[in-house]
C-alpha cells in the first residue's frame, strides 16, 4: 500500500511573515523528501492579502513510514517555527493500491 497524506495550512500574516513562513516550510519540505519511505514530497504556496496557504502533498511507502517521518519531524526546529506561525491546519488522508 501507497499511503498519501495531504496537508493545507493557511496564515493570517504581514507580507514579510507570510514570506518567512514560505521558508520554513520550503525547509520542512527538503528536510522530509530525504525521511525514509517517502517516494514524493511536494510543497505549493499562493500568497493572498494577509495571508498564504501552503500545501504539502506526500506520498509514502506506508502508514508505518508516514508515522516515523511524523516523530522524526516533531524534533526539527521549522515544525515548531511552523506550528508557531500558522493559525489553520487541514489534513486529508487517503490510502492507495501500489
Amino acid at each position: 500500500m501507497l499511503y498519501l497524506k495531504v496537508k493545507s495550512i493557511a496564515l493570517h500574516l504581514n507580507k514579510e511573515r507570510a514570506k518567512e513562513f514560505v521558508e520554513v516550510c520550503r525547509a520542512h519540505a527538503e528536510a522530509s523528501k530525504k525521511d525514509e519511505g517517502n517516494i514524493e514530497f511536494k510543497m505549493k504556496y499562493i500568497l493572498l492579502p494577509g495571508a498564504v496557504k501552503v500545501t504539502f502533498i506526500e506520498l509514502w511507502k506506508d502508514r508505518a513510514a508516514l508515522e516515523k517521518h511524523n516523530k522524526a519531524a516533531q524534533g526539527r526546529d521549522h515544525i515548531s517555527k511552523i506550528n508557531e506561525m500558522r493559525v489553520y491546519r487541514e489534513v486529508i488522508e487517503r490510502e492507495t493500491e501500489d
